[in-house]
């Protein structure tokens, strides 16, 4: 058995290594900090790229093809109608007709110049007005669809020439020394006249 000195001198031992090694330290793993959602340090910021404009496409733009309209088509060409060759020739003849009353004027006043016959060949020449009438009558052969309006206009044009030069002969003719230089230029002017609006005829004629 323990003396009541030896419990307290064991009691007093076991009290000063309890002082000097101290309590024993806790092996239990602490659990983690919780992190306060108010704590002071700021989230990470994440960079976020600038937008950039976008890139240009390699795909080239096929370059648009430029048509051509095809032309209306037109209506074939209207094929002027034709008289018949009883009413060409028929005009053709009145035509010539008149061509040949003018050289026969021109043939009676060459033959009387000079003499007193002549003024009276001049007066009435002046007041020939034949190749109207001529005309009227060649034109009622034809219609406005089948004249040949050309060759008519350019018969008249041919015969007023030498018609002219006819009347231009017996003016010259006036002069005390006809003939002379002057009418004869006046019946080649007058021939030549006749002789074209002959051959315009001769072409209203043929069609």
């Amino acid at each position: 058995m323990w003396s009541s000195v030896g419990v307290v001198a064991f009691l007093t031992l076991m009290f000063i290594i309890g002082t000097v090694v101290g309590p024993p330290k806790k092996t239990a793993t602490e659990p983690a900090a919780e992190v306060s959602p108010t704590a002071s340090s700021s989230p990470s910021t994440v960079a976020v790229p600038a937008t950039q404009p976008p890139s240009p496409s390699l795909t080239h733009t096929a370059a648009p093809v430029k048509t051509t309209a095809a032309p209306a088509s037109k209506a074939p060409p209207k094929v002027p109608a034709k008289a018949s060759a009883a009413d060409r020739q028929a005009a053709a003849a009145i035509l010539t007709a008149d061509d040949q009353h003018y050289r026969d004027e021109l043939a009676k006043g060459q033959s009387l110049l000079g003499t007193p016959a002549y003024t009276a060949w001049y007066q009435a020449l002046l007041t020939d007005t034949r190749y109207m009438p001529d005309f009227s009558k060649a034109d009622k052969h034809f219609t406005a669809d089948n004249e040949p309006t050309d060759l008519i206009e350019q018969w008249r044009s041919d015969n007023g020439d030498g018609a002219s030069a006819v009347v231009q002969f017996a003016v010259d003719g006036l002069s005390s020394d006809a003939p002379n230089a002057a009418t004869r230029r006046d019946a080649t002017d007058a021939l030549a006249g006749l002789a074209k609006a002959d051959a315009d005829a001769a072409k209203i004629a043929a069609g």
